[in-house]
C-alpha cells in the first residue's frame, strides 16, 4: 500500500510528521510533496527522514532528470493521496482545477481517493468564497474529508479550522486503503453499542467487565468512513471518537443503555450491538458507600433486560441486527445458539482467551455467523481491519 502525503504552508504542517511516522510504523510506503509554503513551517530532509524517501518539492518539479514527468509518476504510484494542512490556497486550486505546481499537478495527474485535511484561521473558514469551494470540491467522489475540528487555534482563538489530529487521520487512511474510497453506506444510519456497562450496589463499588469499547469505536469509525450516519452509545470508552461526524451518547448502566438503544432503534438502517452488556445487577442499592466490615459475602443479583432480545422482537424487515459474542473456548457452539434464538441476521463470535486478542486489545479475531449459513473466519487484524471485513461480508 502506498500514500503520497502532500503538505501545505500552515503551522499544522508540524502534525503530518507524526501522520508520515505513523504509516512507516504500520508498513504502509510513503512519499512526501512539501509547498513552497510547507518548507517554511518543517524541512525536506525532515520528511525524507521519516519516509525513507526522497522529499518532493517544486525545484524537482522542474529538473530535467526524471524519466517521465515527474507529476505522473507520483500520481501512478499512489494508492491514497492525503494534503494536510489542506489550506485555503491549495483548496481553491482544487476547486478551480488549478495546477500551478508540483502537489495541484500531481492531484489532477491522479485517479486515486483524496483525503483533505483542512486548516485555517476560523475567520478564513469561514468566508462564503472558501466555504463555496469546499462545497464544489465535495461533490466529486475522490475527496474525502478530515476535519476541520474545533479547538485552540495558532491565533490564539477558539473555533472551527483546526487540523484533524494524526489519531483521527490514520484510521481514515486504514479505512480508505481498505475501501478504495467507495461509499458503500452512503446516508444509511448505523447505531452501535460499545464498551462494559457497569452494575452499582454502592456509590464506589460495581459488577463490570474488561471490555473497552475499542471494538465498537472501530465499527463506528469504519461505517462512517464508509459514509454512513453513526450513532455511537458506548459505556465507559476511555478515549470517545474524535471524528465529529460520529454521533456519541453516554452511559453507564445497562438500564441507560436499554433505554437509548430502543429509543434510537427505530430510525436505524443497521444496529450493531458490540457492546458487553451485563448480564445481572446486584438486588439492591446502597445510597452510601458500604463500610469494608459490613460488605456482605454474598451478594443478591437480578437479571437486566435483554437489550438484543427485545431490539429483535422490534426489528422490521428492512433493517439488519448484528449481535457480538465474545466466548472462550468453543466459540462457534454458543454462537450459534444466540443467532439462532434471538433472530439475529449474523453474529460476530471472538475468542477473549487468546493472547493480542478480545477485551483490551488492539488486535482482534472473530468468526462471523450469517443466518444463511455462511461462515467468515477474520484473522488477526487490527480492530479497524476487522470492522471493514465485517461491514464488507453483512
Amino acid at each position: 500500500m502506498k500514500v503520497l502525503v502532500g503538505i501545505g504552508g500552515g503551522i499544522a504542517a508540524y502534525k503530518v510528521c507524526e501522520v508520515i511516522s505513523g504509516l512507516f510504523k504500520a508498513g504502509i510506503e510513503v512519499k512526501v510533496i512539501l509547498t513552497e509554503g510547507a518548507q517554511q513551517f518543517i524541512t525536506p530532509l525532515t520528511v525524507a527522514t521519516l519516509s525513507r524517501h526522497p522529499a518532493y518539492t517544486d525545484r524537482d518539479f522542474w529538473q530535467p532528470i526524471h524519466h517521465r514527468p515527474l507529476h505522473i509518476e507520483l500520481g501512478e504510484w499512489a494508492d491514497l493521496l492525503l494534503i494536510a494542512p489542506l489550506t485555503a490556497n491549495t483548496l481553491g486550486k482544487l476547486a478551480q482545477g488549478l495546477a500551478d505546481n508540483l502537489l495541484t499537478n500531481t492531484v489532477l495527474a491522479s485517479t486515486c481517493p483524496v483525503l483533505l485535511a483542512p486548516a485555517m484561521n476560523t475567520e478564513m473558514w469561514d468566508q462564503v468564497a472558501v466555504r463555496r469551494n469546499w462545497q464544489l470540491l465535495s461533490q466529486d467522489a475522490r475527496y474525502h474529508s478530515a476535519g476541520p475540528a474545533v479547538g485552540l487555534l495558532a491565533c490564539d482563538r477558539v473555533g472551527s479550522g483546526r487540523m484533524s489530529e494524526p489519531a483521527e487521520i490514520l484510521p481514515y487512511i486504514t479505512s480508505l486503503l481498505h475501501t478504495h474510497g467507495t461509499r458503500d453506506l452512503l446516508g444509511k444510519r448505523v447505531l452501535i453499542s460499545a464498551g462494559g456497562t457497569r452494575e452499582f450496589f454502592d456509590p464506589v463499588r460495581f459488577i463490570g467487565n474488561p471490555a473497552t469499547g475499542k471494538m465498537g469505536l472501530a465499527l463506528a469509525r469504519a461505517a462512517a468512513h464508509r459514509g454512513a450516519i453513526v450513532t455511537l452509545v458506548h459505556s465507559n470508552l476511555p478515549d470517545p471518537p474524535i471524528d465529529n461526524t460520529i454521533k456519541t451518547v453516554a452511559v453507564v448502566t445497562s438500564e441507560e443503555m436499554y433505554n437509548q438503544m430502543i429509543d434510537r432503534f427505530a430510525a436505524a438502517d443497521l444496529v450493531i450491538m458490540s457492546a458487553a452488556v451485563a448480564d445481572v445487577k446486584p438486588a439492591s442499592y446502597n445510597v452510601e458507600k458500604t463500610p469494608k466490615k459490613l460488605l456482605p459475602t454474598a451478594l443478591e443479583l437480578v437479571a437486566v433486560p435483554d437489550i438484543i432480545a427485545e431490539l429483535s422482537k422490534r426489528k422490521q424487515p428492512h433493517q439488519q441486527l448484528i449481535g457480538f459474542a465474545a466466548q472462550t473456548g468453543d466459540i462457534i457452539t454458543p454462537a450459534l445458539d444466540k443467532l439462532q434464538r434471538k433472530q439475529l441476521d449474523a453474529i460476530i463470535t471472538n475468542p477473549v482467551d487468546l493472547p493480542d486478542s478480545g477485551f483490551g486489545s488492539d488486535r482482534n479475531q472473530a468468526v462471523l455467523l450469517k443466518r444463511n449459513g455462511d461462515r467468515i473466519d477474520i484473522l488477526p487484524c487490527s480492530k479497524l481491519e476487522m470492522a471493514h471485513q465485517i461491514l464488507d461480508n453483512i
